[in-house]
């Protein structure tokens, strides 16, 4: 694995056979994107705690910033793939290749077809085979081998909803998820986003709405959400100690925010999740 974040790569192999019947990693918050390449077996991905199935001959991209935790059974096999967005952007083969990651914010899937599976094999190998030695050129050939890779998986790619938004829209509102997984910590309202991205609140929720379905304020509320259910799931802190760290100056607020927009309060939520 290269240590600079900024030249993050790594690939391993998914293997779990007898006598060990499931492969379980631990939760752990991604810093960089992940791509699960499936193909023999089944297993699930946990998400910020929302379970996913996975499928033999299909394909994942997890995004940074999410608590994820994998479990394959027995016979499952394939790929791992880990970098950061810099390696393959640093690259001199670089073609754009990944401009389709702008338009997810979670997990992006495809179901491979059978005149691609081959092709994506072969270069997960090549991959897999450059990672393992120490002959010249080695990273750039890893960055050319992934530009690959990710082409092929944006031809599979299971595609989002047509939408004939103009591109300084998508712009915007790609600009503004962007800005909110930054600052929702301490920018907790549609007016604070707007002035950072230099328009007017009307304009700016009037955008998020069209392209996303929701107001903008709803994302802000379900960004504050999803930090708050990961702490809960993922740490040892207390409902004060996560309401603090929110930005939230009273405790009772965060309360009632939480039960507001999930339906059971803090402690019943966190209970629910532990007998899962």
């Amino acid at each position: 694995m290269f240590n600079d974040n900024s030249q993050h790569f790594s690939i391993h192999t998914i293997g779990c056979q007898e006598p060990q019947p499931v492969i379980s990693s631990p939760p752990e918050k991604l810093n960089h994107f992940e791509i699960l390449l499936l193909q023999k077996g089944k297993g699930s991905l946990q998400l910020d705690g929302q379970e996913h199935l996975l499928a033999e001959n299909n394909i994942y991209c997890i995004f940074p910033g999410h608590f994820r935790k994998l479990r394959f059974t027995t016979g499952t096999e394939g790929f791992i793939i880990s970098f950061a967005l810099e390696f393959l952007r640093l690259s001199d083969s670089y073609s754009n290749s990944a401009t389709w990651l702008g338009q997810y914010h979670n997990v992006a899937s495809a179901l491979i077809c059978k005149e691609m599976q081959p092709e994506l094999e072969i270069v997960a190998q090549k991959m897999k085979s450059e990672y393992g030695n120490l002959f010249d050129k080695r990273m750039e050939l890893l960055k050319g081998l992934l530009n690959i890779f990710l082409i092929y998986f944006s031809r599979n790619l299971n595609k989002l909803p047509h939408n004939d938004a103009p591109n300084r829209e998508k712009d915007l509102v790609n600009k503004f998820i962007g800005l909110l997984k930054t600052h929702f910590h301490t920018r907790k309202f549609v007016n604070d986003y707007a002035s950072l991205l230099a328009v007017t609140p009307n304009y700016l929720n009037r955008t998020v709405k069209k392209i996303t379905g929701f107001p903008t304020s709803h994302h802000i509320q379900q960004q504050i959400i999803l930090e708050a259910k990961r702490q809960a799931l993922y740490t040892s802190e207390s409902m004060k100690q996560i309401a603090y760290s929110l930005g939230f100056d009273n405790p009772a607020h965060f309360s009632k925010f939480f039960k507001n927009n999930c339906g059971v309060n803090f402690t019943e939520y966190k209970n629910q999740q532990q007998k899962l």
